[in-house]
């Protein structure tokens, strides 16, 4: 018993000693054959349709037609195919006396003594091996145990080998795909140190060698945009701005028990792209002005005209509306345009709590009208960031407002301040219609409607705005929204570190109601 221990015990180092699978199948037929004392022998594997996919034959001077018509009837009519229909291990004791035992033509040798057991796996048969002697009644009870114990370690040797086959093909597979994108792809651990950087990525942020496997992010990338993309909270999007002067887009992914993923887009081509068109913008809407003011100036005189009908009265309504929504746009287009484009914002230290609660407070009234509870979480740390003062506030205003528009009465709308490390979050959460998810990435876009929202006015421009304001104040906003559930509108503004406070303090929420 303990020299067959030690037999298989040697077996398995030897078999899991090449991953190989061809290597494998001849490491396992000559194992059996050596410690069996057997002449020589065979090994059929198949896949899970029982078709073969390998084979070792005891004569390797045949064509491969002629293998594979041996290898057919010894499967539909011999002791192979008998011992894989059965599922069970057996010995022929004189081959001349079982009918099980098929002689070929022109076959050099005459074997008297054959045993066959199956190799399985997880109860599928990966196949069957065979070892024959040319004496009779050689092969004993004692050599069935064995080559059944045998044929166990080396059906764990053999499905390792083809997982191990299978994962290096598609890994290999992977990895061409990887290298041959144009996109830069950055893979990290959950502790944010680098795993993956294809060849597209080390071009872009100028990477030689593979010395940096291991290393953490923001050691190897010198990107503060990418890496402050590697946050416990959104966003996970946002542009990436290189030296050489073009501008990526990179999308972080989070991958369960891998970590984070990130795809990186040029998008140069359409900044340039989105430049021409606000200055084509700025130039049409800022002449457009005065053609709407002479339109609204012509139903004032119409009407001082002399009497009219209330059908007429009713049309020359509805071109002051149309001429008054169209103002409304231009307004918004200006104001964009002079966002994008001031070089000094002005800024100074403020508290974001008054800036806010400013703003609260301004449209408590509007809430109440459309039976909206509007609440306030101010931080009770003090929250001070450096920023333009009207900016912010007209930032605060869209989000607030929006919020309000789209929830239905008896509705709830929080807005919300807290510190996370070095950030200030102003968060607006509202429990009205949601954005679908195929809508949400671009509702800070020029114009953007999403469809839930079409039936509600408006220019939108307003989020396109906030995103200008927050970007300008080298801030982050983000949407996180769920349909018919509502959606949360949030902006991350750098914190002023302040003498005797460390910024990332703890966030304690005080509601006002």
């Amino acid at each position: 018993m303990q020299e067959q221990l030690r037999l298989l015990n040697r077996i398995t180092d030897e078999l899991n000693r090449d991953l190989d699978p061809d290597n494998m199948l001849q490491r396992v037929l000559d194992l059996t054959v050596s410690y069996l004392g057997a002449a020589e022998g065979s090994i059929l594997l198949f896949n899970e349709r029982r078709q073969v996919t390998d084979r070792i034959l005891m004569r390797r001077d045949l064509t491969e037609a002629d293998q594979s018509q041996v290898v057919g009837r010894v499967l539909s009519e011999g002791f192979a195919g008998w011992v894989v229909a059965h599922n069970q291990a057996d010995i022929i004791h004189d081959t001349h006396e079982d009918p099980r035992w098929i002689t070929f033509p022109d076959q050099p040798y005459d074997h008297r003594s054959a045993i066959a057991c199956p190799l399985r796996r997880r109860e599928r048969v990966l196949g069957v091996l065979t070892l024959v002697h040319p004496d009779p009644n050689f092969f004993r009870s004692e050599h069935l145990s064995l080559l059944t114990a045998i044929a166990g370690q080396a059906a764990i040797a053999l499905e390792n080998a083809q997982l191990f086959e299978q994962t290096e093909a598609e890994r290999a597979h992977l990895q061409a795909i990887l290298n041959s994108t144009q996109d830069a792809v950055v893979a990290t651990d959950p502790s944010d140190r680098l795993l993956l950087l294809n060849p597209a990525a080390k071009a872009t942020f100028e990477i030689q060698g593979d010395d940096w496997v291991g290393h953490p992010l923001a050691e190897v990338i010198h990107n503060q945009a990418l890496v402050d993309l590697w946050t416990p909270s959104p966003p996970m999007v946002g542009e990436i701005p290189l030296k050489d002067g073009r501008t990526l887009w990179a999308s972080v992914t989070e991958v369960p028990n891998v970590g984070r993923v990130a795809v990186l887009r040029d998008i140069s081509a359409f900044k340039a792209l989105d430049n021409a068109k606000s200055e084509l913008i700025t130039t049409f809407t800022h002449d457009l002005g005065a053609p709407l003011a002479v339109v609204k100036g012509y139903v004032e005189l119409v009407k001082l005209d002399g009497p009219i009908n209330k059908q007429q009265e009713h049309d020359l309504e509805g071109i002051t509306q149309a001429a008054d929504q169209m103002k409304a746009i231009i307004e918004d287009l200006l104001e964009l345009g002079r966002i994008e484009t001031i070089e000094d914002l002005g800024t100074e230290p403020l508290s974001l709590n008054d800036v806010v609660e400013t703003t609260v407070t301004s449209f408590r009234a509007l809430a109440e009208v459309n039976q909206i509870e509007l609440v306030f979480e101010v931080c009770e740390q003090s929250v001070m960031v450096e920023g333009n003062p009207p900016l912010l506030a007209r930032a605060f205003d869209n989000l607030v407002e929006n919020a309000i528009k789209y929830t239905p009465s008896g509705g709830r709308v929080v807005v919300a301040i807290q510190r996370q490390q070095d950030e200030a979050i102003v968060s607006v959460a509202d429990n009205g219609p949601g954005i679908s998810e195929r809508d949400l990435p671009r509702v800070f876009e020029k114009f953007f409607r999403a469809r839930q929202h079409q039936d509600y006015s408006g220019t939108g421009l307003g989020l396109a705005i906030v995103r200008s304001i927050v970007e300008r104040h080298n801030g982050r906003v983000w949407a996180e929204s769920r349909t018919n559930q509502g959606s949360t509108f949030s902006v991350a503004l750098p914190l002023i570190r302040q003498i005797g406070e460390l910024v990332h303090g703890g966030a304690n929420k005080s509601p006002v109601v």
